[in-house]
């Protein structure tokens, strides 16, 4: 069956999710299922890298006929299996929320950005840099595709602006899914004016991509003044990245509009009031079965 480009590269980014070190990494899934490996396209085997203080972040390299793809994995699952230490580092960085300036060394972000996630980046690049200068230094003038899930949904604009830095003749192409927001307002508008080509999917009751929270989450939830005042602090202001691509219960894909906001923080909160509601804002997030949201909605390419 031949999918998408944009189906295949969330097939790419759950493979993320197998990086077990530096090397090859092994295809997950049968076939060519939509979830498996198989439905990428690679034309080899990709390479991916771990970094951070207990291996916390990680990302692969890889070729299809129509470029180079770059993907980034997400949060460490609190599954069993999973090393316990990697798990607390990879879930503490993502609460390090606090908006701060990354300006320094190139490629120097602009505005201010999550710190977490920033930390994440930084330690991952130092490995995943040279293994992408490495594939573009084979394949000159490709294409460059970066994709992730969930904190690599959030990675992939920090990526592609780097890539932005790095390879200014380039074309980037980014489709993000449940991804969280990376920066406020200032980084926002550079980034969308910089990397013109970023499509990000949000599914359904996802929370994940209204992370860090939104005030106006916080505050219909009645979180009491004093702690809504603290959060505000550390939460002066994030902004979206790129175009939504809003993915619908029934499958079907809408665009953004300020109506559809209202709704879906009307709905989230609703939802975020009973063990049901919660357990079905848990199951928007994955993207690892076929009868996953994210997985069975025909994206566009």
């Amino acid at each position: 069956m031949a999918y998408t480009l944009t189906s295949r590269l969330l097939s790419a980014a759950r493979q993320t999710y197998a990086i077990a070190g530096d090397g090859p990494v092994r295809a997950v899934g049968a076939g060519s299922a939509p979830t498996a490996s198989g439905a990428v396209g690679w034309m080899a085997t990709p390479y991916g890298v771990r970094a951070g203080q207990e291996n916390e972040s990680a990302g692969l390299v890889g070729n299809i006929p129509e470029g180079i793809v770059i993907a980034v994995r997400g949060t460490t699952p609190p599954f069993a299996g999973e090393d316990p230490r990697q798990v607390v580092v990879d879930w503490a960085r993502n609460f390090f929320a606090v908006l701060l300036p990354a300006a320094g060394n190139p490629p120097g972000f602009p505005g201010d950005v999550h710190l977490g996630f920033y930390l994440s980046f930084m330690d991952l690049w130092s490995k995943l840099g040279p293994a992408v200068k490495a594939v573009v230094k084979s394949f000159p003038g490709q294409t460059l595709y970066v994709t992730g899930h969930s904190k690599g949904g959030a990675l992939c604009p920090l990526i592609a602006w780097q890539l932005r830095h790095d390879y200014p003749n380039l074309r980037i192409v980014v489709r993000s899914f449940a991804g969280a927001r990376v920066g406020d307002a200032r980084f926002a508008a550079a980034y969308n004016a910089g990397v013109t080509d970023h499509i990000r999917y949000e599914f359904d009751n996802d929370i994940v991509p209204n992370l860090p929270a939104q005030t106006s989450i916080i505050g219909a939830l009645g979180a009491p003044p004093l702690v809504a005042m603290a959060l505000e602090l550390v939460n002066p202001g994030y902004a979206n990245v790129g175009t939504l691509s809003y993915i619908q219960a029934d499958g079907t894909v809408v665009p953004d509009s300020a109506a559809l906001q209202a709704q879906r923080i009307a709905r989230l909160v609703a939802g975020l009031r009973t063990v049901a509601g919660v357990r079905q804002i848990i199951g928007c997030h994955d993207i690892s079965k076929s009868t996953a949201g994210y997985v069975k909605a025909q994206y566009p390419n």
